[in-house]
């Protein structure tokens, strides 16, 4: 269903470039959040993803957030992850070209955020939601797999 992950190329917040396929698999479901600084779902949906994220980061799970405002809007990158209380690990993507790499990982397009994708323990992409997602619902897709 979805194709194996593509370098989507990230920047952390202290400017060092990376990329997806560098932090996802390694024996961990990894959950990937796309988000705007924009986005009153995003930040509605911090608290719960910070409950999730705590829970399961030292067992099972990981969760990366991919804001996708662009590394000339840092600050307000910044901002948002002071004002939401993000705990979780947070990089940039430039959206023109995320938007590109979704596609080509998906099959589909890019809708907006939030956006989840759901990576398995071996780093495929198993899952994909565009929109709200309820934690007690991820929670029962990771433990069913």
């Amino acid at each position: 269903m979805y194709r194996p992950v593509f370098a989507l190329e990230l920047t952390t917040l202290k400017g060092k470039a990376t990329n997806l396929q560098q932090l996802v698999g390694r024996g961990k479901w990894s959950i990937i959040v796309f988000w705007s600084h924009s986005c009153q779902i995003c930040a509605q949906e911090t608290p719960a993803i910070n409950d999730f994220y705590l829970q399961h980061k030292d067992q099972d799970a990981r969760v990366i957030g991919v804001s996708i405002d662009g590394v000339k809007k840092q600050p307000l990158v910044e901002g948002f992850i002071s004002d939401t209380g993000m705990q979780f690990p947070n990089f940039i993507a430039e959206l023109s070209m995320m938007a590109i790499n979704f596609a080509q990982i998906t099959e589909e397009q890019f809708k907006g955020t939030p956006t989840f994708l759901i990576y398995n323990r071996r780093g495929k992409v198993v899952a994909m939601q565009a929109g709200k997602i309820k934690m007690q619902a991820l929670k029962l897709f990771i433990n069913g797999r």
